[in-house]
C-alpha cells in the first residue's frame, strides 16, 4: 500500500505532514516488521501413540510374519543374483555373437546355420531371463507388501518378554 502526502504551499505545514506520513508508514510497515522478527512456532509434537501390549496370539503372529519375511527376503534376494548372472551371460555370448557376425563366412550355409542356431538359443535365454524378471518383480512387490503389512502391525510394538519365551520353548 502507498501513502500519499500532497506538497504544501508553506514551509510550516510540511513538517507536520512528513510526521503524519512517516506515523503512517511506520504503522503500515510494522507488522510486516513483526512478523519477520518472529519466526513460526514450531507445531507441537503429536503424543506417543499408547499401543496396547501384543497378547501371546498376537505376538505368535508377528513372530511368525517375521520369519516368513526373512525367508522370503532371502529368496528374492537370490533370485535377483540369479537374474543378475542371467543378464551377463546373455550379454557375453551377444557379444560373442556380434563378433562372429564380423566373421562369418557368409557363403557357407552350415556356418550360416550354427550361427542361426546360436541366436536362437540366445533368444531363448532372453526370453527365460524376461520372464525370471517378471516373477522376480511380482515377489518383490509381494516382499515390499509383507514388509508394510508387517511394520503396520507388529513393528514397535510392545510385547511381553514371557510370552516370547513361551513361543521360543515351543520351537
Amino acid at each position: 500500500m502507498t501513502c500519499v502526502v500532497p506538497m504544501a504551499d508553506s514551509n510550516r505545514s510540511r513538517a507536520p505532514r512528513a510526521a503524519l506520513a512517516a506515523v503512517l508508514l511506520s504503522a503500515l510497515l510494522a507488522p510486516a516488521a513483526q512478523g519477520a522478527d518472529k519466526k513460526a512456532a514450531p507445531p507441537a509434537p503429536a503424543p506417543a501413540p499408547k499401543t496396547a501390549i501384543l497378547t501371546p496370539e498376537q505376538l505368535r503372529d508377528c513372530v511368525t510374519k517375521k520369519e516368513k519375511l526373512g525367508k522370503d527376503t532371502d529368496d528374492v534376494v537370490k533370485a535377483k543374483a540369479a537374474i543378475a548372472a542371467d543378464k551377463a551371460e546373455i550379454d557375453s555370448t551377444g557379444a560373442a555373437l556380434n563378433e562372429q557376425a564380423a566373421t562369418l563366412d557368409r557363403t557357407n550355409a552350415d556356418a550360416i546355420a550354427t550361427y542361426n542356431a546360436k541366436v536362437l538359443e540366445r533368444n531363448g535365454r532372453i526370453d527365460a531371463y524376461q520372464a525370471k524378471v517378471a516373477a522376480y518383480n511380482t515377489d518383490a512387490e509381494t516382499v515390499l507388501a509383507a514388509k508394510e503389512a508387517y511394520e503396520k502391525a507388529c513393528a514397535n510394538r510392545r510385547y511381553d518378554d514371557r510370552d516370547l519365551n513361551d513361543l521360543q520353548k515351543k520351537k
